[in-house]
């Protein structure tokens, strides 16, 4: 069984009243400032949706979709609008230019497929026949953030929610195959979807004989349940972030050295929201680096990495999340909504919905402060045991790009 992870973000615009080189050599250009920002509001986005769920809750999304369906809203939109977008974004208008060619080349590192991982992204707009977004709009959307425009009959709303499942379905493997139902397209002119697909075997895959019950305790050491603990012995990167305040191990899939999932486990007495809220003195670019550097300081030790088996499914609402959180009010408020250069009938959006799927097994996932690391205890094998909450992401390590992430909390025997 391999690790597959799925992932749909759909936004619904609605008729308004008013107005492959080597990733380690870096030679991209990709790690730069429009990357970082992505990074961060990735970051953000994952912790505020955690909050939103509760202690108890696992989930799991797609943080670069949700950031590319708001970039494309952002181009059509105007005034204060596209003002709480872009800020929500981190962006400015001023370097629109080298926004859209920036984020056209992270998309193109984006798309993978070998025969040990497969990567791909695609965007669609499904839009209603009698009521066409401006060419402008529809032109901008293709050539910078390659999403397709797809002509509907919104009136006959069972056979339009029919044929945009099937899109999807065909596109997750059959992981997502129903999105939206008839009900959706009420009111509603035009629908964004962003979705995902992953799939990738480890490069070191985890042996299905060693895979055994074992306790999973909570933050505070108190045992809430039991998991299929998967072991393995490998020299993987492995450090201790100080400021981070979690133990980090980096599980690389396929050969190519582009895609790892790092699992963050907080320090004993350490929330997964105090740690993640830690992220504000940490980025990735630090996280890889002190992995780096543990791993050549260290390169003969052993780790023995213990993580549960999951599967996580999530059916996320963000409209609150982008309102309260992110302060991105009047685009979802049908008077104040302002998107003219979208299309010629004033629209709002009414709800953002993501879904999303991640699987873990033995094979595989289907699906500028200064850091101190601690290098200590690496005396023969070290071992990390993923057996309370931890949180975890998937990073395109070219781009440094968050193609997936989430939270573990609550265990299961998967």
């Amino acid at each position: 069984m391999h690790l597959t992870v799925k992932l749909v973000f759909c936004v619904a615009l609605c008729y308004g009243q008013t107005l492959l080189q080597n990733p380690l050599d870096n030679n991209t250009g990709l790690h730069n400032e429009l990357s970082e920002r992505i990074g961060n509001f990735s970051i953000e986005v994952l912790f505020h949706t955690a909050k939103t769920l509760g202690n108890g809750q696992n989930f799991i999304m797609s943080p670069i979709t949700v950031w590319s369906v708001m970039a494309v809203i952002a181009e059509g939109a105007s005034g204060n609008t596209r003002l709480e977008i872009n800020n929500a974004l981190r962006l400015s208008t001023r370097v629109k230019d080298s926004t859209r060619l920036g984020f056209r080349n992270i998309t193109q590192w984006l798309q993978v497929n070998t025969n040990t991982v497969k990567l791909a992204k695609i965007n669609a707009i499904f839009v209603d026949r009698e009521r066409l977004p401006l060419p402008d709009f529809t032109g901008i959307a293709k050539e910078y953030y390659q999403t397709e425009m797809i002509t509907l009959d919104f009136k006959d709303s069972v056979n339009a929610a029919r044929l945009l499942n099937s899109a999807v379905s065909n596109f997750t493997r059959g992981k997502i195959p129903n999105l939206v139902d008839a009900s959706y397209f009420q009111d509603t002119r035009m629908v964004l979807t962003s979705a995902l697909y992953f799939k990738g075997q480890w490069t070191v895959p985890f042996n299905s004989t060693f895979t055994t019950r074992m306790p999973f305790f909570n933050s505070n050491g108190d045992k809430i349940g039991e998991v299929n603990m998967m072991s393995n012995r490998n020299n993987y990167p492995f450090a201790n972030i100080g400021q981070l305040q979690a133990r980090v191990i980096e599980l690389p899939y396929g050969n190519e050295n582009r895609l790892s999932m790092l699992i963050m486990l907080p320090n004993r007495g350490v929330s997964l929201e105090d740690m993640f809220a830690n992220f504000k003195n940490v980025n990735l670019d630090i996280l890889f680096e002190e992995l780096r550097v543990a791993k050549e300081q260290y390169s003969e030790d052993q780790v023995d990495c213990f993580i549960p088996r999951f599967k996580i499914e999530s059916d996320l609402e963000l409209t609150d999340v982008l309102r309260n959180q992110f302060g991105i009010y009047d685009l979802f408020d049908p008077s104040r909504a302002q998107l003219p250069h979208m299309a010629r009938t004033p629209m709002f959006v009414s709800k953002i919905i993501h879904k999303a799927e991640i699987e873990v097994t033995e094979e595989g996932t289907e699906a500028a402060g200064v850091t101190v690391a601690e290098f200590s205890n690496r005396i023969g094998v070290v071992q990390f045991q993923a057996n309370r909450p931890f949180s975890y992401v998937i990073v395109e390590k070219v781009t440094n790009s968050i193609v997936f992430g989430g939270f573990y909390r609550q265990p299961s025997v998967y």
